[in-house]
């Protein structure tokens, strides 16, 4: 049972980390700052970037700015 203790805190820091590639998403909003100060606020994201997330990840963090500009390119 203390792994899943264990695991806790790193729960409390996936908002800052992307889903895709493990590294910092530099998400404005999740370090407590207003969502109009963040990166994403000037980027437009396509819809399949999403899918590439696990179900279970969808919606509690960010995809960071380099995965975004990875997929872009890949899929254009």
């Amino acid at each position: 049972m203390s792994d899943q203790q264990d695991s806790t805190p790193g729960q409390t820091l996936n908002a800052l980390i992307c889903p895709l590639c493990g590294e910092s998403n530099a998400c404005a909003y999740a370090e407590g700052k207003p969502h109009s100060e963040c990166w994403c606020g000037y980027v437009s994201f396509p819809e399949g970037v999403f899918e590439r997330i696990p179900a279970e990840q969808r919606h509690k963090s960010c995809i960071c700015q380099r995965c975004l500009e990875n997929y872009v390119r890949d899929h254009h």
